[in-house]
C-alpha cells in the first residue's frame, strides 16, 4: 500500500497539475484517485451532520462522483455548488463552480451558505476548514465498488432519499450479479486497465508515462467481477510503468481509459500505439480496447455501466474496440 505523508501528496499533486496541458486525462484521473488511496489509512474525523433530512435544502458536492449520486436520487434540485470537474448529468454543467477537487473556493462556500457539503472521506484538511468555518460536512468513501454501493446510501440516508438509495443499490448489485452469473468457467484473462498516459498525435509511438490501475481498488474489482484478473501483481493502488512492465505483464487485454473530453488524440491513433508492443498477447490479438466515454473515469453510480463494457470485452461479447 502506497501510503503518502501530507506534504509528499502535495508535493506529487502539484507536479501532476504541471501536467495539465500535456497529460489531460491524468489531471482529473490521478488526482481523483490519489484522493482515494494516498491518505486512505490516516485517521480521519466523524461526520459533523447533524440536521433533520428535510432541514437539508442547500447541498453543494465537491466531486463529480457524488454529484451524480445527488441527482440520481432525484436531489438535483437541492445542489447549489459543485467543483469544476463536475459535468453529468447536463443539468450540472448550469451549477455554480465553487472550485476544483483538492482546492475549493471557501469564500464561494461560505456565500453559498449550504446546509451540506459532501466531500470524500480523504479530503481532511479541507473538511477541518470547512467545520471551523460553521460548515456542516458528510463523508464517503469510493475506494471500493462496495464503498461506492454504501455512499449511496448514506448520502440518501442524510438527505431523506433513503427509499430511492436502497432502490438503486438493489437495481446495481442485480446487474452485477447477472454478470458473474454469465461468465464462463474458463481461465481468467490478465487485462491491464492504463488510466492515463502520455498522449501523442504519432501513430509509432509507444504509450509512456503510464498509470494503471492496481490491485487495491475498484478497477481491479470489475476486472475480476468480469471473469478476468488484473495483470499488475503488486501491491501498489495506482502504480506508473514503462514499456519493459508492459512487456512482463503480457496483457491478453488492454483497456484504455480515455474520456473523450480529457485527451487530444484520436483513439485509433492510441490503439495503434499500444500495438507497438508486439510481443504482448494485447497486440497479437487485437484485444485492445479504449474506453472514451466520461462515465468510466467516474467512481460514481454509473460504474456498472462500466462493468458491463468490462465484462462484454472479457467474455468476447461483441464490445467495439473504440466508440
Amino acid at each position: 500500500m502506497l501510503i503518502l505523508k501530507n506534504e509528499d501528496l502535495r508535493l506529487k499533486i502539484e507536479d501532476l497539475q504541471t501536467k495539465i496541458f500535456i497529460l489531460p486525462l491524468i489531471t482529473l484521473t490521478v488526482i481523483c484517485l490519489l484522493v482515494f488511496f494516498a491518505v486512505k489509512n490516516n485517521k480521519s474525523f466523524s461526520n459533523n451532520v447533524n440536521q433533520e433530512p428535510n432541514h437539508i435544502n442547500k447541498i453543494i458536492s465537491l466531486a463529480p462522483s457524488t454529484t451524480e449520486i445527488l441527482f440520481a436520487l432525484g436531489l438535483g434540485d437541492k445542489v447549489i455548488g459543485v467543483s469544476e470537474f463536475c459535468n453529468w448529468p447536463p443539468e450540472a454543467k448550469e451549477i455554480p463552480k465553487v472550485g476544483g477537487l483538492l482546492n475549493p473556493n471557501y469564500e464561494a462556500v461560505v456565500a453559498a451558505r449550504p446546509d451540506l457539503v459532501i466531500a470524500f472521506d480523504d479530503m481532511m484538511q479541507i473538511r477541518g476548514k470547512l467545520a471551523a468555518l460553521g460548515i456542516k460536512t458528510l463523508a464517503v468513501k469510493h475506494d471500493s465498488l462496495d464503498e461506492i454501493l454504501d455512499s449511496i446510501l448514506i448520502i440518501g440516508r442524510h438527505c431523506g432519499k433513503e427509499q430511492k438509495a436502497e432502490k438503486i443499490v438493489g437495481e446495481i448489485q442485480n446487474k452485477i450479479l447477472e454478470i458473474q452469473n454469465r461468465i464462463p468457467d474458463t481461465n481468467r484473462p490478465k487485462v491491464l486497465i492504463s488510466l492515463g498516459h502520455e498522449y501523442s498525435q504519432d501513430p509509432a509511438a509507444l504509450p509512456r508515462n503510464i498509470y494503471i490501475a492496481g490491485n487495491d481498488g475498484f478497477y481491479s474489482e470489475m476486472i475480476k467481477f468480469s471473469g478476468g484478473q488484473n495483470a499488475y501483481g503488486g501491491k501498489l493502488p495506482f502504480p506508473n510503468i514503462g514499456a519493459e512492465s508492459v512487456i512482463s505483464m503480457n496483457p491478453q487485454i488492454i483497456i484504455d481509459i480515455a474520456p473523450a473530453a480529457a485527451k487530444q488524440t484520436d483513439s485509433q491513433i492510441t490503439i495503434q500505439q499500444w500495438k507497438k508492443f508486439t510481443q504482448i498477447d494485447a497486440a497479437k490479438n487485437d484485444r485492445i480496447y479504449v474506453f472514451t466515454e466520461d462515465y468510466t473515469a467516474i467512481p460514481g453510480p454509473r460504474f456498472i455501466l462500466t462493468l458491463e463494457k468490462i465484462a462484454r470485452i472479457i467474455n468476447q461479447e461483441n464490445e467495439p474496440n473504440s466508440n
